[in-house]
């Protein structure tokens, strides 16, 4: 009887034992290497952006190891990724302009749904300019456009598939402007860079963040921000609202997300690693310096915000459609 109790007892004590050992693994929480998946190519801004981010995280918490990999097939592939992961924290993502917007519109991937992804944290917002090569011809803004009229047709702009935000300030210019550009589409802001500085295209529209380094050694310079609020890190390039056309806005983002069904303390970890690195000194003075703008929105404030850029964004698409200049 006295072995009888001795192995009950036992027994409960190695279950108490168990549970609170697994208690004490989430708690720990991470308890290995984070894998975040940039859905960019290396070298270009999201990607750049992104691993100044993880290099503050691992400075600000010892023995905390987060590393990348890209994945800028489609800003749809490194999303679809994280949503098909194992909700435990150990593989997170970023997310984008094309992830919310064309990914979405034009159901790039059937099985793609943001219902299936907690997202997390807005980092970042900047707007795309026009950008040319610094031997260019053209000096402004309107000596593109004006070449644009001269030669319909003939003037090249890199920008990124159709549908996305590149796309769609194309068909505003065109618009705008009266004039008819041959859109040339690259995956990724470093695909788009070798364009221009192979002269593959007269200019590119993207980030001047994305193509600060080429800006700062004078290989490139921007002619144009679609903005309405001066770059104070690019002075010399003037707002699209300065030259009168405030309407016409075109602005990217960094996101990040993690499954859906991700447990709380998880996210609310993962959410103060990436806060507390993008309020950094650090990381303020180096994000203003390439002239994008640092950006913190989370929970509802970041849902209505995605919620907004949809509606806006499909409505355009929307009246490409039925002009027939894109098929869904």
């Amino acid at each position: 009887m006295k072995r009888k109790v001795f192995t009950i007892v036992s027994v409960l004590l190695f279950m108490t034992a168990m549970v609170f050992a697994e208690g004490s693994s989430e708690a720990t929480y991470p308890t290995k290497d984070i894998e975040v998946i940039v859905n960019a190519e290396s070298g270009g801004g999201t990607d750049t952006i992104n691993r100044k981010l993880i290099s503050i995280i691992e400075k600000q918490h010892d023995g905390i190891t987060l590393y990348v990999t890209n994945n800028g097939a489609t800003e749809a592939n490194g999303p679809y990724q994280v949503m098909t992961a194992k909700p435990t924290g150990y593989r997170i993502g970023t997310m984008t302009y094309g992830s919310v917007v064309g990914s979405v519109y034009f159901n790039l991937i059937p099985q793609y749904d943001l219902s299936k992804l907690n997202i997390f944290a807005m980092l970042t917002q900047e707007s795309d300019s026009v950008i040319v090569r610094e031997d260019s011809p053209y000096k402004s803004f309107q000596d593109l456009i004006d070449a644009a009229k001269a030669n319909p047709g003939k003037i090249k702009i890199g920008g990124a598939n159709a549908g996305s935000r590149t796309s769609l300030v194309m068909a505003q210019l065109e618009s705008v402007f009266g004039i008819d550009i041959n859109e040339v589409q690259y995956v990724g802001a470093a695909t788009q860079k070798e364009a221009l500085l192979n002269g593959e295209v007269d200019a590119i529209i993207t980030s001047l963040g994305d193509l600060s380094a080429l800006i700062s050694s004078k290989q490139a310079r921007g002619l144009v921000e679609f903005s309405q609020i001066q770059n104070k890190a690019y002075p010399d390039v003037p707002t699209i609202a300065s030259l009168g056309y405030p309407d016409i806005q075109c602005a990217s983002f960094i996101l990040m997300c993690a499954p859906s069904d991700t447990p709380k303390e998880v996210i609310e970890t993962l959410k103060s690693y990436y806060k507390e690195a993008s309020e950094s000194k650090e990381f303020q003075d180096w994000i203003v310096s390439i002239g994008v703008t640092p950006v913190w929105k989370s929970g509802e404030e970041l849902s209505e915000y995605i919620k907004s850029v949809q509606d806006n964004a499909f409505a355009l698409l929307d009246g490409m459609v039925a002009k027939g200049l894109l098929k869904r």
